[in-house]
């Protein structure tokens, strides 16, 4: 016998001795298990600021804006005497502001026309 012949030979007595049951099944991939799913933690309510933080925080965007600002929330508000308090060069310097200089500089040329009765 050659050699491949004592081979192939060995090779079938060897299969016929593997018990069926332990031979090699064909493997399964399984994807694997997603991690459990963590149960829902309560969160936190936001907090509600007090009467007085909402009054503090209030007063403190009011600081903050121009006395002509302040005057037209007056107004809205019902207050009249607050926009009687502004003058006109509060208005310009608003517009400045706002707007730039040469609208501010545009402003206090028509009051002035305004304000002497048309004329320049």
């Amino acid at each position: 016998m050659n050699p491949i012949e004592n081979f192939l030979r060995s090779r079938r007595q060897r299969d016929q001795q593997i018990d069926p049951a332990d031979q090699a099944r064909p493997s399964v991939e399984v994807p694997p298990t997603p991690p459990q799913a963590q149960p829902m933690q309560p969160q936190p309510l936001p907090q509600i600021p007090s009467g007085h933080a909402v009054v503090r925080g209030i007063l403190t965007e009011l600081n903050m804006l121009s006395p002509i600002e302040r005057a037209i929330i007056a107004d809205a508000l019902g207050f009249e005497e607050p926009l009687k308090s502004i003058s006109p060069e509060d208005w310009v310097k608003l517009i400045e502001e706002r707007v730039g200089e040469d609208y501010a500089n545009a402003f206090r040329k028509w009051l002035g026309m305004k304000l002497n009765g048309g004329s320049r």
